[in-house]
């Protein structure tokens, strides 16, 4: 497996992977999340050309097979929050079909190394309630559940 930044070549293999867990919340909560659509693509291009944040894509014999992007986050505005740099994982896909290998542990330890070299403090992420398998293997990688969003 290989891990390295993301292109712009890439985009079609990102595109279907933004696809795959995409469905998977909008099925699960059309309330929140829209349907899969052609609109992604932009976004997703633009989010690969953005200076200052990473994404990166794994690749297992040539073939994208997974992505993560993160950004580095510094609160200048609410007084009783830290000051020191977070990285926030935004999106942490692995195809369907690759999942249980190993790519997303390889992904997070690759973020991790890059938000260190960035002094972050600490990684942060959100995950649906409904997505027990991620859910387990932020829990074995030693994330802690710091909060939970209520809706109605």
């Amino acid at each position: 497996m290989e891990i390295r930044k993301a292109t712009e070549q890439d985009l079609d293999a990102i595109v279907e992977l933004d696809r795959q867990i995409g469905q998977i919340h909008f099925e699960q909560v059309p309330e929140v999340f829209c349907a899969p659509s052609s609109r992604q693509r932009g976004f997703l291009l633009d989010a690969i050309q953005s200076e200052g944040r990473l994404f990166c894509v794994a690749l297992v014999e040539g073939w994208v097979v997974g992505f993560l992007s993160a950004r580095i986050d510094i609160n200048e505005t609410v007084p009783f929050l830290t000051t020191l740099p977070v990285c926030r994982i935004t999106t942490l896909v692995v195809d369907e079909h690759h999942r249980s290998r190993g790519i997303g542990r390889a992904l997070i330890a690759h973020c991790d190394d890059w938000a260190k070299a960035h002094d972050a403090s600490q990684l942060k992420l959100e995950v649906m309630s409904f997505n027990a398998r991620a859910r387990s293997l932020y829990e074995s990688l030693g994330f802690k559940r710091q909060s939970e969003i209520y809706a109605r």
